[in-house]
């Protein structure tokens, strides 16, 4: 019971954080685990060649049978991913960027929508406040519903799908917490503690079915999707290709995972752009002026040129990680040397990504969002420390696909419209309290994620407009 309140109210990426920050690199928080808060030893656990594998915690994630993110055999996962990474050439990502545009500009069309019993009737009129964990949430998912099966749910416009966000949220509590600690699951515990958790991942996995189904019904189709391109694919090691099942597995995998990811990663962009205007005029300085109209913003050299918008992207990445826990490994035998300590076999572990993207020695000034430090003569101390994605042969298969929605999503945001803080209590959602009873919820300006396997959120709210200036 209590591992079950403290991973899945407090988050154990807040107190490895205490712990790791303030007190020591190294943290023996369960009897067969360690946490490492050192980039040294965050490259000797995850890049390649390393002596680890992946942590039995993973099997919580598994739905009858392994994916990409939860294969422990590093052959088989070598082949799948060299499938999956055809997916995402850059010849696929320019092939998606139509689809991405297309869902981006009706969602700053949604943002846009006034209800006129709340909208400030003065001067220019601006929207009723919106809650961007929602909406983002919303876009994420039409995104890549389109992007990785060809399929349109429009949560952005019809609420009637809208279900299936909330279920993904609730259903990650459990997993969330078996992951960090799988003891919870002896006796099945987590039956017990987690009933509405396990409603939710039914609720989902009903949902995912109908629309593999649908998927599977339209192979041929000519649709320019990854599952598309995953059908065809060939391991060009083997010349193997995948079977049917093992692509709707990594289908629904990389459909979940990256609409998560992304949303959580947008509602930071949101938050933090409000709370420091400075920053919020310099980077919609930058993309106003580098492109001349909406229909400019594309892949290639202009959205490239934009390397404050980057920036900004990159601090909020750093600092309100969609993934903020660590990423377990399990030591092989023979033992493996992590930042000069011998590690014997058997033992987990692992660098948390919240607790080392806010260690002082790599980020000075660490709770502040300052876009500037991924931009000058501290740019390479940063980027030693900085995983996000993870590393090495394990590390995130979508990033370039990721890194490229954002970009398109805020360089458009920007562009067209303007944003504030909605007024009164409605504009503090998202943000910590001094009043809170937990320390780690206290920063004002810090958004405040859950830890359930990725980061859930709340807010911020805030109210739009079509630009005014040209």
């Amino acid at each position: 019971m209590f591992f079950a309140t403290i991973f899945s109210r407090v988050g154990l990426m807040f107190l490895l954080t205490s712990l790791l920050s303030y007190v020591w690199d190294f943290v023996r928080y369960s009897p067969n685990r360690l946490a490492v808060n050192t980039a040294t030893g965050l490259h000797d656990i995850y890049t390649h060649e390393k002596n680890v594998k992946k942590s039995k915690g993973y099997n919580a994630m598994v739905h009858r049978s392994h994916n990409t993110l939860t294969m422990f055999d590093k052959k088989e996962h070598g082949r799948r991913r060299r499938l999956i990474s055809q997916g995402f050439s850059d010849a696929a990502l320019r092939q998606y960027q139509g689809a991405i545009m297309t869902h981006v500009m009706k969602f700053c069309s949604c943002l846009c929508q006034n209800d006129s019993s709340k909208a400030d009737s003065k001067g220019s009129e601006w929207s009723s406040p919106k809650n961007m964990a929602r909406w983002n949430n919303y876009l994420a998912f039409d995104i890549m519903a389109d992007v990785i099966l060809g399929q349109k749910y429009n949560l952005l416009d019809d609420s009637s799908n809208r279900f299936v966000v909330e279920a993904i949220e609730n259903s990650n509590v459990r997993v969330g917490v078996l992951i960090q600690a799988p003891e919870i699951s002896i006796f099945r515990l987590d039956k017990w503690l987690f009933r509405d958790a396990i409603k939710a991942r039914n609720l989902f996995i009903k949902f995912v079915n109908r629309f593999l189904r649908e998927r599977m019904s339209q192979s041929g189709s000519g649709t320019k999707d990854v599952f598309s391109i995953l059908i065809t694919a060939k391991d060009p090691q083997t010349g193997e290709g995948f079977r049917l099942a093992e692509i709707g597995s990594e289908s629904t995998t990389l459909m979940v995972a990256g609409s998560d990811t992304s949303s959580t990663t947008l509602a930071g962009l949101f938050f933090y752009l409000t709370r420091y205007p400075e920053v919020y005029a310099k980077v919609t300085e930058e993309v106003r002026m580098t492109f001349s109209s909406v229909d400019e913003i594309s892949l290639g050299s202009k959205l490239t040129s934009c390397t404050y918008l980057r920036a900004c992207i990159d601090e909020v990445l750093r600092l309100s990680p969609p993934v903020g826990s660590a990423l377990w490994r399990e030591v092989r035998p023979g033992g493996a040397v992590v930042d000069g300590h011998f590690i014997p076999a058997g033992c987990d572990v692992g660098t948390p990504i919240y607790s080392i993207h806010h260690n002082a020695s790599y980020y000075p000034d660490p709770f502040t969002f300052l876009p500037e430090r991924w931009l000058g003569d501290g740019a390479k101390l940063a980027q030693s420390a900085y995983t996000p994605f993870s590393l090495g042969p394990r590390g995130c298969i979508g990033k370039g696909f990721a890194l490229v929605e954002l970009q398109l999503a805020m360089a458009t945001v920007l562009w067209k419209l303007d944003f504030r803080v909605a007024p009164g209590p409605d504009g503090r959602a998202g943000e910590g309290t001094s009043s809170s009873a937990s320390p780690w919820r206290r920063r004002e300006k810090e958004l405040q994620l859950y830890d359930h396997i990725t980061g859930a959120k709340r807010g911020p709210l805030l109210q739009f407009r079509e630009r005014t200036a040209a």
